[in-house]
């Protein structure tokens, strides 16, 4: 085997040793105490406080530290007890209960769910009873009504939770606390983000939180935008310490005790946990997640969903280090691995969705069109950005790719064949999990002091080895690297056979230098049949239909597939249902995606309430507001069709009308929201059966998103709770019922974790 070892950015290394979590091995729990299904996300039982878990559950360095999934429907605090260092937090878009009458709302379930189970009453019941029975220290919610807050959550008060309500907007944010635990230091009203700085009357630590209800839609640059500024308040906040200080300090005559006030309400704040949390509206590697994980987002940079939309005219940054996703941290995956906005199987183990809807999609869009260029690889956006950065493309111009070629062709005979591949894949493989390795290899030679500054002697190896043994024995991840060393029977004598396999110099040390190469080797013998599939995947678009494999490239072949690699890191993502609607032209270009079952369905309304079957007059369409939204003046729709008809009504004398292409304006504007569900109901109560004879095409029941997240910084993350018990997750994927149900109040499911102060 060939290892290039020149193709190893030093900068790729450094950014994967940050984010580690990304690339980690199958997850396994470290402590006994909490047993789990392997491939389970589901706890079988829990009972011992996390306080007493051991410091495995408490490690510092967050981005590789593994914690456990707490069995959902639990009490937060039984996982907690007495511990003063310790707090638990929930976030739920409880869905708005939008007055008594929950006009709104009721359009999202599914046609099975009796009426009664829709409304607020039986809604609140459920709420109530989930929120109470968590117990959680803090709770962050989106979509509260401000009309109607003071009843719908009197009973929160009555449990002993004082609160903050977002002041402004229709889907407000409110963050509970309970008044035992924390206390109210600063607030701040936002764009869709309510921020709070939390003192804890136990420990006089201070706790920022961003709670967030981002922008719907196409809409990345809000997004971002939005999330930038609440975490610019809490700089805000800090700034404003600081020059607190500073004056204290430059008065002609200083107060000792005010100074040292100041100081340590400006150690508070700056050593203050930060959590972001809430219903973000996008998942995948959106801005919002690059802020966040990486400090900043430039002006170039692009979200693979929307690959020409200018994000900032600035760079947005923050000064608040690397914030980690709780439930990357947990379930061992992160949201830019693949299309996560497709309605995908779960897979158990896997990153649950917090999103779980009908999938209405193709009931209403046409596919987006294939992108027309190279094959797609499939190789995935981690590997496919492992290569990039392995041939160190940039530019991706014509001299570039003929530099990476040359590099390929080992043998210089103008063509790349199977094995000069198979060593760049083994490359890029040992390139994208450098961080692991260089972390594994600093914790095998961790423990020695200074006498191992030189290497490890025989003695040492074996200890070393024999520490490997039992995590093997324990089934950690430690067993990959035991088989990429042949480790079979573990005896003394095959564990000093490998030291003098590996002992390259011979001079009875195994120095880093031979364990770093040790290390590649085992990493590529355990991404092996991964690795064999992307080479065949890379000459795969190549291949002649009477041919089994294909085993060389020319260089226009070789260049083709590089090609489509870029494609693949910066061409977005197919079959995205969502767009932009500002102009008249991007309503043309969303009525060009509806399907002839959706334009047959508006067709069919339309004629209903139409007397002359070519327009509706105000009158006619009025009655169709009434009859799909219970009265007028509310509703999108209602706001779609009034700014139609006024706008009209500037222009001539006579009472404007709607034409077939103005009706089908108002619902493109409504599905460029993702109201697809609202589109559906409407067409339906009217009666048209949208979903009569409907099977999606993909065979998916479900939209699937990964919409609620916790970011957190400057704290530890030491649990996080599964939303969906066993049972439950089986009536959603099994038996079809797609939130929110009978059983379940909203379309998004709560998402929760428990924190330790650093």
């Amino acid at each position: 085997m060939f290892i290039m070892r020149g193709f190893i950015s030093s900068s790729l290394l450094l950014l994967l040793a940050s984010n580690v979590t990304a690339f980690s091995l199958p997850r396994q729990l470290h402590n006994p105490t909490i047993q789990c299904r392997q491939g389970s996300s589901s706890c079988y039982s829990s009972t011992l406080p996390l306080a007493d878990r051991g410091d495995d559950l408490r490690s510092n360095d967050a981005a590789t530290t593994t914690v456990p999934i707490l069995p959902a429907r639990e009490p937060l605090s039984s996982f907690i007890e007495d511990n003063k260092d310790q707090f638990s937090l929930m976030s739920w878009n409880i869905l708005l209960p939008n007055s008594q009458d929950n006009w709104w709302c009721h359009k999202q379930y599914s046609s099975n769910v009796a009426m009664d189970k829709r409304q607020w009453e039986h809604r609140q019941s459920l709420i109530k009873e989930r929120l109470l029975h968590s117990a959680a220290d803090i709770v962050c919610i989106q979509e509260a009504d401000g009309d109607t807050f003071d009843a719908d959550f009197a009973f929160m008060k009555d449990n002993g939770y004082d609160h903050v309500l977002h002041k402004k907007f229709r889907f407000r944010c409110a963050t509970f606390f309970l008044k035992d635990k924390f206390m109210l230091d600063r607030e701040a009203h936002k764009d869709r983000t309510l921020v709070t700085s939390l003192k804890s009357t136990a420990t006089d630590r201070v706790l920022h939180i961003v709670n967030c209800h981002l922008s719907g839609g196409a809409a990345p640059e809000r997004r971002l935008r939005q999330v930038h500024d609440g975490l610019q308040q809490i700089q805000k906040y800090i700034n404003a310490l600081e020059l607190d200080l500073t004056k204290q300090i430059k008065f002609k005559r200083p107060s000792p005790k005010l100074i040292a006030k100041a100081e340590k309400a400006l150690d508070e704040y700056k050593s203050a946990g930060i959590v972001v949390a809430g219903d973000f509206n996008s998942d995948g590697n959106t801005a919002v997640r690059k802020l966040l994980v990486e400090g900043g987002v430039e002006p170039e940079w692009r979200e693979p969903q929307y690959p020409k939309l200018v994000l900032t005219s600035k760079e947005r940054t923050h000064s608040f280090g690397s914030f980690v996703d709780a439930a990357e941290l947990a379930y061992g995956g992160n949201v830019c691995d693949g299309d996560y906005s497709e309605a995908i199987p779960l897979v158990d183990g896997t990153r649950p969705a917090t999103y779980v809807v009908p999938n209405l999609a193709s009931l209403l869009f046409l596919p987006v069109a294939e992108q027309k260029g190279p094959p797609r690889t499939q190789f995935g956006r981690q590997i496919a950005r492992g290569m990039a950065e392995t041939l160190n493309l940039n530019d991706w111009c014509a001299q570039e790719l003929d530099r990476a070629f040359d590099l390929v062709d080992l043998d210089g005979n103008g063509s790349i064949d199977d094995e000069e591949i198979l060593s760049l894949l083994e490359d890029v493989y040992v390139s994208t999990f450098g961080g692991q390795i260089e972390q594994e290899r600093n914790n095998f030679f961790k423990g020695f002091g200074k006498g191992s500054s030189d290497g490890l002697t025989k003695d040492q190896f074996v200890a070393r080895l024999q520490a490997l043994q039992q995590d093997v024995e324990g089934e950690r991840k430690a067993f990959g690297l035991a088989r990429g060393l042949g480790l079979q029977k573990l005896s003394t004598t095959e564990m000093e056979g490998i030291f003098e396999r590996i002992d390259l110099d011979g001079n009875g040390l195994l120095d880093e230098d031979e364990f770093q190469q040790l290390l590649e080797t085992a990493y590529v013998a355990i991404y092996g049949g991964d690795i064999e599939k992307k080479r065949v995947e890379f000459f795969k678009a190549f291949k002649k239909d009477d041919e089994h494999d294909i085993r060389e490239l020319t260089k226009e072949q070789f260049t083709e597939r590089l090609l489509a690699l870029h494609q693949e890191l910066d061409g977005g993502r197919k079959g995205s249902e969502l767009a932009e609607v500002r102009t008249e032209a991007d309503v043309r270009k969303m009525i060009e995606r509806f399907t002839p079952l959706l334009r047959h369905s508006l067709d069919e309304v339309f004629s209903q309430f139409s007397e002359n079957d070519e327009t509706l007059t105000e009158e006619e369409v009025n009655r169709f507001l009434i009859k799909t939204n219970g009265e007028l003046g509310r509703g999108g729709t209602f706001r779609h069709v009034a700014a139609i008809l006024e706008k009209k009504n500037e222009l001539q004398d006579a009472p404007a009308e709607l034409t077939r292409e103005d009706w089908y304006g108002i619902f493109a504007r409504e599905l460029s929201e993702g109201k697809w569900w609202q589109v559906v109901f409407d067409l339906e109560v009217c009666g048209s059966s949208v979903r009569a004879s409907h099977t999606s095409s993909s065979g998916d029941q479900f939209y699937q998103g990964w919409l609620d997240y916790i970011y957190f910084a400057k704290m530890s993350c030491v649990g996080v709770q599964d939303a969906l018990t066993d049972s439950e997750r089986s009536k959603v994927y099994s038996d079809g019922d797609a939130l929110p149900n009978e059983w379940h109040p909203s379309d998004h499911l709560p998402v929760s974790a428990i924190f330790s102060w650093e």
